[in-house]
């Protein structure tokens, strides 16, 4: 049995916990919180979209960002042009955006988006009791322009190559799968759409904090809240400790589950992960009886924002904003939610009880995570980079991290190292 510290008590650190405690490892979780999925895992999309398989780069969503950022008041804002690590990232993004490449990555990200969704039903098969507001309804693409959804139908083709299931809706079908869509439809702003019935939707927060507490009163999972980790301690072969204001942690191995939020903890020991902190915001809308909301999952990709229904929560959740790691909230891109939703839908809750929330989520160029060992220091490893996509790939992500420390290390995913 080793000894494991995982930093990062968020959706991905937690799954990791869960799987290398399965496999009989002592581990400890650090995380700065009051408790698990405080930070990204917190408000975010809620779905659990294992077909959205199109990369950020690929060069259809690359054209929609550049229109985006040139028109007033679109979902994406740019101002951090002052940062070299900014232009780094546009530089490799930009690369990733030519099609054999492209092609290539969303091949990629279905193998472990497929990995992902058959490791969730295993978490669920053991662990009865985790409540999450889960829903395996599908989630439906919706589309406003008939060039954005004729090449949406492009896509789906190539999707159902690699195994996904689609299918093909027109503005009628659409409004019979949601009838809240039934305002855009009389508007004449609805096209069609495409349904991805094996796609879930479910609370990340809700999930993360009962596998957490599942972790503490199953396997004896330590976890160490409120402690801010100031440097990671190497002799330049291996990590020989985590330094904290509550003194220093040891163990055999260390999992690096912080997405964006310790990025400079890796810069101290020279590990580059070609990680860039994109901001998103949400809204968590009240809902009920009274108020209703739509009930399917959704995603509007020609303005990069999902909704997901979480019990009595309309959860809408999007935006794009480069200006690095200031945690100020953005007003304007708040002001966008609010309008996209209210002129989407006929009903969508209630307006005077909604919580705005922002986090940054850990992007890579080629929208692959890192899940990997760190070869020049041998005893750490990376489970990091999910981008959008960290609530989907979480369990999948963690089952390969455990495997990975195990020494049991599945070809199938050799693309996940840097």
């Amino acid at each position: 049995m080793s000894k494991i510290i995982v930093l990062g008590a968020g959706v991905v650190g937690v799954t990791s916990a869960y799987f290398l405690a399965c496999a009989g490892n002592e581990v400890v979780v650090i995380d700065k919180n009051p408790d698990a999925a405080m930070d990204c895992s917190y408000a975010n999309g809620g779905q659990l979209s294992y077909s959205h398989i199109e990369t950020w780069a690929a060069r259809n969503s690359l054209l929609a960002m550049v229109k985006a950022a040139i028109l007033p008041g679109s979902f994406l804002s740019v101002s951090d042009f002052s940062n070299k690590k900014f232009w780094r990232f546009v530089a490799e993004f930009y690369k990733n955006s030519a099609t054999e490449k492209s092609l290539q990555n969303s091949k990629n990200l279905f193998t472990l988006s497929s990995y992902s969704k058959e490791a969730l039903q295993q978490i669920l098969k053991e662990e009865t009791k985790l409540k999450f507001d889960y829903k395996k309804e599908g989630i439906l693409h919706f589309y406003r322009t008939q060039k954005s959804f004729e090449q949406a139908t492009k896509n789906a083709e190539f999707s159902n190559l690699l195994g996904c299931e689609t299918q093909i809706l027109n503005a009628e079908e659409c409004v019979r799968k949601e009838s809240a869509l039934v305002k855009l439809f009389d508007e004449k702003k609805l096209v069609g759409g495409i349904f991805y019935p094996q796609d879930a939707s479910g609370n990340s927060a809700a999930f993360t904090r009962s596998l957490a507490q599942i972790c503490q009163k199953k396997f004896g999972v330590v976890f160490e809240y409120n402690t801010n980790v100031k440097n990671i301690l190497t002799n330049y072969k291996k990590i020989t400790g985590i330094n904290s204001d509550r003194g220093v942690f040891t163990a055999n191995n260390y999992v690096y589950a912080l997405g964006a939020g310790g990025l400079r903890l890796l810069s101290g020991i020279n590990v580059e992960t070609g990680i860039y902190p994109v901001k998103g915001h949400s809204l968590s809308i009240s809902c009920d009886q009274e108020f209703v909301a739509p009930h399917l999952a959704m995603t509007d990709l020609e303005n990069k924002v999902v909704y997901s229904r979480l019990g009595n929560v309309f959860r809408v959740a999007g935006t794009v904003e480069f200006r690095g790691s200031s945690s100020q909230k953005n007003p304007q891109q708040i002001s966008f939610l609010k309008n996209i939703v209210s002129s989407s839908f006929s009903e969508f809750g209630n307006f005077n009880q909604v919580e705005e929330w922002h986090g940054f989520r850990p992007f890579r160029p080629n929208s692959l995570p890192l899940v990997c060992e760190v070869k020049k220091y041998g005893n750490l490893f990376l489970n990091t980079g999910h981008g959008s996509l960290g609530w989907t790939l979480a369990a999948g992500s963690g089952k390969v991290l455990s495997e990975l420390v195990s020494g049991k290390g599945d070809q199938r995913f050799s693309f996940l190292e840097i």
